[in-house]
C-alpha cells in the first residue's frame, strides 16, 4: 500500500469510524519499525472517553468506567474497590505491580469530585456492606454473598460501550474485531494510559503521574511526542 502524501493530516489513534482509518496500517508499519521499546498510544481524548462512559449500559458499568478514566487505574484494582475505600477526594486501591507499595490512594481530578459521593451513594442503594464489591457480578456466591465482576466481564462491558459510542482505535494486534490496524473497540487499559498521558500534559509532572499510577519507578516514555500532538504544539508557534 502506498504511504501517505507528504502534506496529508496524519490520522489520530483515537478514530471514529472506518472511514477515517486512511493508510492506517501503513502507519501501523512506521510506529511499529521505529519504536525500539513500547510507547504509551496516542490519542482518546477526553471527548472521546466522555462518549464512551455515556454509552454505557446501567448505572453500574458507567460508574466503573468514570473511576477507571478518573484513577487512570488498572481494571483489576478498580474491581477490587469496596465502600470503605472511598474517600472525601481520593480512592484506595491495589497496587498490584509495585511490590513496596501494595496500596495507593489516587486523588480525583477536579471535574470528577462528585464521583466519591455517587459511588457511596449506589452503595448504600445496593445495600453493600463496606467489605463488598462496588462493582459486583448480578451472580452471586454460594452462600449469597457478592461477587466482583470478573475482569472479562469488565472489558466487555468497556467494549461494548465503545462500540456503542462509535470511539474505535487501531488494533495492535489481530483478535475477533478485527486484523491489526483496522478499526478496534477501546479495551481498559487504554483509559490508563490515556488519563496518565493527560497528567503529564497538564501538570508538567512525571513524579505526580508516579504516585497516581503508582509506578515503582518513572515511565519516561510518557514524555514522548506523537505526531498529532506535535502538529498542534506547532502550529500554536507564531513569530
Amino acid at each position: 500500500m502506498p504511504g501517505p502524501q507528504s502534506n496529508s493530516p496524519v490520522q489520530p489513534l483515537a478514530v471514529r469510524g472506518a472511514r477515517e482509518l486512511s493508510d492506517s496500517r501503513q502507519r501501523l508499519r512506521c510506529v511499529r519499525s521505529g519504536a525500539k521499546r513500547w510507547q504509551p498510544p496516542e490519542g482518546l481524548s477526553p471527548e472521546e472517553v466522555r462518549a464512551v462512559i455515556a454509552a454505557a449500559r446501567g448505572e453500574r458499568d458507567r460508574l466503573l468506567l468514570r473511576v477507571l478514566w478518573a484513577t487512570g487505574a488498572r481494571i483489576s484494582e478498580v474491581l477490587a474497590l469496596r465502600p470503605r475505600d472511598v474517600r472525601r477526594d481520593s480512592l484506595v486501591l491495589p497496587n498490584r505491580k509495585n511490590p513496596n507499595q501494595t496500596t495507593k490512594r489516587v486523588f480525583l481530578p477536579g471535574s470528577e469530585l462528585g464521583l466519591t459521593g455517587e459511588l457511596l451513594l449506589w452503595a448504600r442503594e445496593q445495600g453493600l456492606a463496606d467489605d463488598e464489591p462496588l462493582f459486583f457480578s448480578r451472580k452471586r456466591g454460594a452462600e449469597g454473598s457478592r461477587r466482583p465482576l470478573q475482569r472479562g466481564q469488565a472489558w466487555l462491558i468497556v467494549k461494548e460501550a465503545s462500540a456503542q459510542a462509535d470511539v474505535r482505535v487501531l488494533a495492535l494486534r489481530t483478535s475477533k474485531h478485527g486484523l491489526a490496524g483496522e478499526a478496534a473497540p477501546i479495551h481498559p487499559h487504554l483509559l490508563r494510559h490515556a488519563r496518565v498521558r493527560q497528567i503529564v500534559r497538564q501538570t508538567k509532572s512525571l513524579p505526580v503521574a508516579q504516585r497516581q499510577a503508582g509506578w515503582s519507578r518513572l515511565q519516561m516514555a510518557y514524555l514522548t511526542v506523537g505526531d498529532a500532538e506535535a502538529r498542534e504544539l506547532m502550529r500554536g508557534i507564531t513569530d
